[in-house]
């Protein structure tokens, strides 16, 4: 459980807390971009990762909610939707294991690099004010 608390803490419960202290002067200068990355585990059934997949379902609630709440608004709710990405989270999860991650990255095939999803990000705050990217799958190209 401490763990389940961890996941949903810094996922969800920091993400909340960040914007709610960033989005009031955001709101007063009538500028900026939210970028929230949430995680294909949101929608998609991944085995052995429920409070994962239940933190990033919260980040991609909540990127929707926000996006509303903002609508009339020049503000901008970005949310990064990626698949499997080559970071530390595997090794972590594996209890620090290099040989037990590259396993899993093995089983799943073709990963994402960590540049692949920040040129992503790049690419949706380059965007013209008028244009709002207001999710972006990025998934390898053998994974669904």
């Amino acid at each position: 459980a401490d763990d389940w608390s961890a996941i949903i803490e810094t996922n969800l419960i920091g993400l909340m807390r960040v914007t709610r202290a960033i989005l009031p002067g955001m709101v007063a200068r009538g500028r900026g971009d939210i970028v929230n990355m949430s995680s294909i585990s949101a929608l998609r059934i991944v085995p052995e990762q429920a409070p994962y997949s239940a933190s990033k379902a919260g980040v991609h609630m909540l990127s929707d909610i926000i996006r509303g709440e903002l609508a009339e608004t020049p503000l901008r709710v970005i949310e990064i939707i990626p698949g499997l990405t080559r970071t530390s989270i595997v090794t972590t999860r594996h209890r620090g294991d290099e040989e037990a991650a590259r396993q899993y990255f093995e089983r799943f095939g073709m990963a994402l690099d960590p540049e692949d999803v920040a040129r992503c990000v790049i690419f949706a705050l380059s965007q013209p004010p008028h244009v709002q990217i207001a999710q972006m799958f990025v998934l390898p190209t053998n994974r669904w």
